[in-house]
């Protein structure tokens, strides 16, 4: 099976609530029979989009930055995985400048190179409700997937986890994410 999961960690936490999330869910990921790759977004250098088009008038970026690598990594996938924490009713600035960078992908020349992949998302949270906390954020990734002709298969919410390690009192969340994980092989 040639499968190709990436996971786009957008957490700015090291060994956060989030990480743990993801390291489950890859179990899953590879227990499946997928080949998954993670791109930690803390751990690059992707500059802020700054609005010069020219992706659409050249079909490449202003920029060589370890996006450039990233969107190798975005084609060569079937499923991309968006996974970050909600900072104040959105997503983080280092997921928030990575999507702004995905705009590569949404000028016609470039959007067959990304239409068509399928989505997953996956939100850690501090707050407790989740459906009301993160109402802007489901409309933010609807819009932004629909945008680029991606799918997207489901959002998976974990919600109160404020602390570094809440993590550890929630062990029912990294199971759930391990067989998240698992259940991918019939989503592609």
């Amino acid at each position: 099976m040639n499968k190709r999961i990436l996971v786009i960690n957008g957490s700015t936490r090291e060994n956060g609530n989030t990480d743990a999330i993801l390291k489950a869910f890859m179990k899953g990921v590879t227990d499946g029979g997928f080949n998954v790759r993670e791109a930690v977004l803390r751990d690059l250098t992707i500059n802020n989009c700054i609005g010069c088009c020219k992706c659409q008038k050249e079909q490449k970026c202003n920029f060589q930055d370890d996006m450039t690598e990233l969107r190798d990594m975005v084609m060569k996938s079937n499923i991309l995985v968006f996974a970050s924490p909600i900072y104040w009713c959105e997503v983080t600035g280092l997921m928030k400048t990575f999507i702004d960078r995905l705009y590569f992908f949404h000028h016609k020349e470039n959007n067959h190179l990304i239409a068509g992949k399928k989505a997953l998302i996956i939100t850690t949270l501090g707050e407790k409700d989740a459906n009301y906390e993160s109402q802007v954020l489901v409309e933010f990734y609807k819009r932004c997937m629909h945008s680029l002709g991606i799918e997207i298969l489901n959002m998976h919410s974990y919600p109160d986890l404020m602390e570094k390690d809440a993590i550890t009192k929630k062990p029912e969340y990294t199971e759930a994410a391990c067989n998240v994980g698992r259940k991918l092989s019939g989503a592609v």
